[in-house]
């Protein structure tokens, strides 16, 4: 890739933008064609690119205006093309707005609080239980009223010394009452947001405050807590008998796997011939990542972060679903904060703790606009909308006497009483939440109008309302404006020119040519007793279809096929692999636990490629070639102006700052 071409990847790179000297930021730095380019814009560019540099060049402020004035030339050259009309370009564009609004419709402030709370809480588990008192978030105000006494009494007899379990099990609502309330180890994001927090907020050996969740009103007790043991990655082996099975041997079953695995070792093979579980079996037993909480079995939890060797297995275990061997793999201690800061940004937003985020965003907004929540505009909704609400069957004349009147204003734009009319007909038939009365949905639908008609104010005025997103969104406009530029006079052309290619590829024959090649039919076998079977059938020139359906029954798959012309240094040839005709000897691959076999059936000496062969190089090529010519045309019949004065303020600012 040239240096234009590098230069146009980094500037589609999005991330926050520089700060500059504000004195540069209306100062003009380039002239082309009477159209005037700034330097702040230039200075943003040049520094937020300045480290993800690789060519060196590119950091010599000098050469790099020359690639911003190239990048400048071909942005103009798209505009008189019309490129910015195409509806796939508006639609795309369209698309990443959206896309990249989300991260500015947000309170960082909050957000980077939960993603602190969020990780030192992962650093800790507990163990705990709870009572339950169930009471739903719309059930009617006596219905909560009971609820409340009855955990409230509950409260007061453990603060007075009442046993927890005892209890849970007579007076829990919820399903583990019977286990005397009992939930096990966690950590964050296993429980909601609010039983979360009571849960890690209370010392242990304590019982919580009453709290409530929309399951109900809680208290929890804590009775351990312990470092968070990360993650382990572990390979099992396992059996298990049907409901239908009448005489039950997954526990000899695996008790002779475990005598073969102290035998030979060969956990992997044992795995993919023996393991009742299909899924893991085929990847020699291997699972995904798990932490405490992560399969829903403890005592398989447990095992695996109880061995601590890497290639060390336990002896055989039963839990629900059956009987386990298990081999660790690895473990993978908690990262640091950094490391995991995205990861936990992302599970936030997806989860019920984002309220928190949206609400601060909201107020926010409120405040920045001077939007206030009106009791007199309640007032009035309460005296307009009927209880039909509550049934989702309410219904306004639109052309009733109150839909011009102005409920709120934002700025210049006004939202009247008719907005919000419409607003909750077409809501109420989405909405099934249960309200206690028809003051609280009527409330509820009053806050979220005036939350989300800011919200969409907001976005849509975001390149008005926020620098650094209009800094990045423009960019990203002209990064997709010069894709698609390069695609109508570069890469297509590349593509359907088939004379070009033919023309370039005679002029440059000697830069396509095959190494040395190999015509193969590749074998993978599960085990090595397998291997040599294969060995075997294919020195006899017995078919791969038949060699196939010889191993590959009731559903396991102990060998697979693959044939065709590579060349030497295939990746997938064993690392030692002795090229030469016929079947090979077998090859372990301890990457993958396979055995490989392999025919050779024929050696292919270095040769010219065809044009067809090598079409794909040569297009790649003859895109590079059109695009220097290109590039070389762009400045004819161009004005191009540099302002010195602006340009020499830059350096000695870069300098500074260096």
């Amino acid at each position: 890739m040239n240096s234009i071409k590098h230069f146009f990847t980094i500037l589609l790179l999005v991330s926050s933008t520089v700060a500059v000297a504000q004195e540069l930021d209306n100062k003009t730095l380039l002239t082309i064609d009477g159209t005037d380019y700034d330097a702040g814009t230039f200075m943003r560019v040049y520094l937020k690119n300045l480290d993800v540099v690789q060519d060196e060049s590119q950091k010599d402020i000098d050469n790099y205006l020359d690639l911003y004035i190239d990048y400048r030339l071909k942005l103009i050259q798209a505009y008189e093309l019309g490129l910015d009309n195409k509806e796939s370009y508006k639609k795309e564009l369209n698309n990443y707005r959206q896309s990249l609004a989300q991260s500015y419709l947000t309170d960082s402030e909050v957000t980077d609080t939960l993603v602190q709370e969020a990780y030192n809480r992962m650093t800790r588990e507990v163990k705990a239980s709870h009572i339950l008192v169930k009471v739903g978030p719309g059930d009617a105000a006596n219905d909560t009223l009971t609820a409340w006494n009855k955990i409230q009494s509950i409260k007061e007899k453990l603060d007075t010394g009442a046993d927890f379990a005892q209890l849970a099990r007579s007076q829990s609502e919820g399903p583990s009452a019977g286990d005397e309330g009992k939930l096990g180890w966690f950590s964050v994001f296993k429980m909601v947001y609010p039983f979360e927090s009571a849960a890690f907020d209370t010392p242990v050996g304590k019982h919580s405050s009453v709290f409530r969740t929309d399951f109900g009103y809680h208290i929890v007790k804590v009775f351990e807590e312990r470092a968070a043991r990360g993650e382990v990655l572990v390979s099992h082996i396992m059996t298990f008998d049907s409901r239908e099975a009448i005489e039950k041997t997954a526990e000899r079953r695996i008790k002779e796997v475990y005598k073969q695995l102290q035998e030979t070792g060969k956990f992997e093979e044992l795995a993919r011939e023996f393991s009742d579980d299909v899924s893991s079996g085929s990847r020699g037993g291997k699972l995904d990542r798990f932490g405490t909480g992560g399969l829903n079995a403890p005592v398989f939890e447990n095992t695996a972060f109880g061995l601590t060797e890497k290639g060390q297995f336990s002896e055989p275990i039963q839990t629900k679903f059956g009987w386990h061997i298990i081999k660790l793999i690895e473990k993978h201690p908690l990262g640091d904060f950094k490391s995991l800061e995205a990861t936990i940004k992302d599970k936030i937003r997806k989860s019920p703790r984002a309220r928190k985020i949206t609400d601060s965003f909201n107020k926010n907004l409120r405040e920045k606009y001077q939007v206030e929540r009106s009791d007199n505009v309640l007032t009035i909704l309460n005296g307009v909308i009927t209880d039909s609400i509550l049934s989702n069957k309410w219904q306004y004349d639109l052309n009733g006497e109150m839909v011009n009147k102005t409920i709120f204003s934002i700025k210049d734009e006004k939202y009247t009483y008719g907005d919000f009319y419409k607003t909750v007909m077409q809501r109420q038939k989405k909405d099934f939440t249960n309200y206690a009365s028809k003051e609280e949905k009527i409330k509820k639908f009053y806050y979220g109008f005036i939350d989300s008609s800011i919200a969409d104010f907001y976005g849509e005025n975001l390149e008005f309302e926020n620098k650094d997103f209009s800094f990045i969104y423009n960019e990203y406009k002209e990064g997709l404006l010069l894709f698609d530029l390069l695609e109508t006079k570069i890469w297509n052309k590349a593509k359907e020119d088939s004379l070009g290619q033919q023309s370039y590829y005679e002029e440059h024959k000697e830069k396509y040519q095959w190494k040395r090649r190999i015509d193969i039919i590749m074998t993978q076998n599960t085990t090595e007793k397998v291997a040599k079977e294969v060995e075997k059938l294919l020195g006899q020139g017995v078919d791969k279809a038949v060699i196939k359906e010889k191993f590959n029954i009731d559903g396991r798959t102990k060998v697979m096929i693959s044939n065709g012309i590579v060349e030497e240094t295939y990746n997938r040839l064993p690392d030692n692999f002795d090229v030469a005709t016929g079947v090979s000897t077998v090859y372990h691959d301890e990457k993958t636990g396979f055995y490989k076999v392999i025919l050779v059936n024929e050696i292919l000496e270095p040769s010219q490629k065809t044009l067809d062969e090598a079409r794909g190089a040569v297009i790649n090529d003859y895109q590079q070639q059109l695009e220097k010519d290109w590039l070389s045309s762009l400045k004819n019949d161009r004005k191009i102006k540099v302002n010195k004065k602006n340009f020499k303020k830059v350096k000695k600012l870069l300098d500074k700052n260096a």
